[in-house]
């Protein structure tokens, strides 16, 4: 046990404060409450919807990264045809790298990064297809939950 541990239980005190040293400084879920068509020439994801935010500004497509730190970010989606498709990360505009492959043909598509980011960064997600196809639109927690991003900071603090 650590020694921050040993010390709760020592004093008597609850473990379940833990939770709020462990919670994430920023984290942030979008998705969208219309469908979305993608083309094969790749198609910012424009979020509609804020599940739950803690310390973003986002607008449309953009997410202002509050504080520098390492991010998570994963986009998942349902596509209304089956296809293979890439996510590309942008920073202030410019395209520094791709999402993990999805290189199965599928209509269930996810996309995992993590990067670090300076405060003020803005970043969107595109998605490119293999074929022109929609985003479905599903409600968390349900069947083909579709889109959500999620970003979650992992270092740094607000």
């Amino acid at each position: 046990m650590n020694s921050f541990l040993t010390n709760l239980a020592a004093n008597g005190r609850r473990t379940d404060i833990l939770e709020r040293i462990e919670t994430p400084a920023a984290a942030l879920t979008l998705t969208r409450s219309a469908t979305l068509a993608i083309t094969t020439a790749g198609t910012a994801i424009t979020w509609q919807t804020e599940t739950r935010n803690r310390g973003f500004i986002w607008s449309g497509a953009d997410v202002t990264i509050p504080t520098s730190g390492y991010y998570l970010i994963n986009l998942q989606y349902n596509a209304g045809t089956s296809t293979t498709a890439y996510g590309i990360l942008r920073i202030n505009t410019i395209g520094v790298g791709f999402f993990t492959n999805s290189s199965i043909s599928s209509t269930l598509h996810t996309f995992t990064v993590m990067r670090y980011f300076v405060t003020g960064d803005v970043i969107n997600a595109v998605v490119v297809p293999a074929v022109n196809s929609t985003i479905s639109i599903a409600a968390e927690g349900t069947a083909s939950e579709s889109p959500f991003i999620h970003i979650t900071q992992i270092t740094g603090s607000l």
